[in-house]
């Protein structure tokens, strides 16, 4: 899910409560805009421990708003650039109150909503992992 500038500004006075933005606070902006692969955020946000900076600096703290950060396998193998598999995960923002995930769409629905996440680069190699 994407949060709304409202949505996010309401995090970030949690995560970021200095308005400096240390790695909880990168995360938390970077998944504002949508899904992110583990390797992209990583790189993105400066981060070596991912999942540990969401389970101990995020979640705790946004959990009681309704939102939370949560990760998930890929429907399908990521391809990185070398053309080798990646063990990415899928990184997002959750709201608590969301209905269920166990809805009629398929695992083809989930790929094309996630295809700027799983190939980001448009290449053929990486489309080719999808």
């Amino acid at each position: 899910m994407q949060l709304s500038n409202e949505e996010l500004d309401h995090v970030l006075s949690i995560v970021s409560p200095t308005g400096t933005d240390y790695q909880a606070g990168r995360i938390c902006r970077l998944l504002a805009k949508g899904p992110a692969r583990t390797g992209v955020i990583a790189q993105g946000c400066s981060v070596g421990n991912l999942a540990d900076v969401i389970l101990k600096s995020i979640n705790p703290k946004i959990l009681p708003t309704g939102y939370f950060i949560a990760c998930a396998k890929p429907p399908r193998q990521i391809i990185n650039k070398f053309g080798q598999p990646a063990g990415d995960w899928i990184y997002s923002f959750y709201k608590a109150t969301q209905e269920s995930a166990n809805d009629e769409s398929s695992i083809d629905d989930w790929v094309d909503q996630l295809a700027p996440t799983l190939n980001p680069s448009g290449t053929e190699a990486a489309a080719s992992g999808i």
